[in-house]
């Protein structure tokens, strides 16, 4: 019997691989043909943990592997995974060597880069994309620029300009996507523009987990799904949508999504308090009666929102224990007065389902007056990642 990964740790997260397979096959079943399929894993994967999921993703058939960072390229490269590495997050001209060097492609954004990139390209041509701002007013260049850019790369030795991109503003958060289709349009007409001026690109990619799933005009050569990814839905609004048109068009499907992240702490201690004591900093909590309280040894520091303080609620053998007074930094406190069976050592559910009950990502998210993707993505790094297969828990 293999030994349980657990019986050591404090707090953990566990990953659910099949979780993780099975959206990867939702997805592709969406794809146009001929769609590549991205999957970000930027950010410790959305909290899921970068290298356990960059390997499922991977194995699962993930054609591209989507990045925030050079770090996070060079990381993945030094844990031996081969696929395709796009980097659409800011990349300096001092981290050209580390591009060449992991073959990452990259967003391009200005000459001083550009001119970088170039000096440290090797044998094979840094890959790189110029992501047209169409709205967001984020990362992007207007098209005259963009075009100017373009030339000089062409210009360049050890460069290769490969691909035009777009990131949309607003098309998870409303029903009405008439903005998105507006940025679209401006990518398509910036694509012909570079055509026009003979610097046609092999892709062009917009496609976010919401586009992905609802707008199949958008896939073109490549989609970048990331919330979707791990079983979460970008918003309300998109679940919405997608299940309007299933409505509409009788098709009776909709793409199944599998959160694939728990997070769990074990009770360090229960305790019982007198009526009239005050639980916490600020004294924000006081019992109206005998209360058995329980100590977790998770806080904000491991990522349990100060939000959640007086509001949330965690499952303990089943069942929700309300979180009472603030979430410390290191440190939370729950009521078990009605769970007499508690006790030091048992394991408590912050994340995810124990039972017949769950606490999911957007129920986190909305005690937090924050999205789904806030909630998953801020849980430490340092809290352990474990992926559970159908034999068991296992460690990365």
């Amino acid at each position: 019997m293999r030994p349980d990964p657990t019986q050591d740790l404090a707090s953990w997260c566990e990953v659910e691989v099949g979780a993780l397979w099975a959206n990867l096959e939702t997805l592709r079943r969406q794809l146009s043909p001929g769609s590549l399929l991205g999957v970000v894993v930027k950010s410790d994967a959305y909290g899921h943990g970068l290298l356990p999921c960059a390997r499922e993703f991977a194995a699962a058939g993930a054609d591209w592997l989507v990045l925030n960072s050079a770090a996070e390229a060079q990381f993945l490269r030094r844990a031996g995974i081969e696929t395709p590495l796009y980097i659409c997050g800011p990349v300096f001209p001092f981290q050209a060597g580390a591009i060449a060097q992991t073959g990452a492609r990259v967003v391009l954004y200005g000459p001083q880069l550009a001119r970088a990139l170039s000096q440290a390209a090797g044998a094979q041509p840094v890959r790189v994309h110029l992501k047209i701002e169409t709205g967001t007013s984020r990362q992007g260049l207007g098209l005259d620029e963009a075009l100017e850019l373009g030339r000089l790369v062409a210009d360049l030795p050890g460069l290769w300009l490969e691909g035009l991109t777009t990131h949309y503003a607003d098309i998870e958060d409303t029903t009405d996507h008439r903005y998105a289709q507006r940025q679209q349009e401006l990518l398509q007409e910036a694509v012909a523009a570079f055509a026009a001026a003979g610097l046609g690109v092999e892709k062009v990619h917009a496609a976010n987990s919401a586009a992905t799933l609802l707008w199949p005009q958008t896939h073109a050569s490549l989609v970048r799904v990331g919330i979707a990814a791990y079983g979460l839905w970008p918003s309300r609004e998109t679940y919405a949508v997608a299940l309007q048109r299933c409505q509409d068009q009788a098709a009776g499907w909709v793409p199944q999504l599998r959160p694939a992240l728990s997070w769990r702490a074990r009770l360090v201690q229960v305790k019982e308090v007198p009526a009239g004591a005050y639980i916490g900093y600020g004294r924000t909590f006081r019992t109206t009666h005998p209360t058995r309280l329980g100590i977790l040894p998770v806080g904000y520091y491991e990522g349990y929102d100060r939000r959640l303080s007086n509001v949330a609620h965690v499952l303990v053998g089943g069942l929700r224990a309300p979180v009472r007074g603030r979430v410390c930094m290191n440190m939370l406190m729950v009521d078990l007065t009605h769970i007499p069976e508690a006790r030091a050592g048992q394991v408590a559910t912050l994340l995810g389902r124990d039972g017949e009950e769950e606490v999911s990502a957007e129920t986190l998210a909305g005690w937090m007056g924050t999205i789904n993707y806030e909630a998953v993505s801020r849980i430490h790094p340092g809290q352990p990642r474990l992926l559970r297969r159908a034999e068991g828990l296992y460690e990365e």
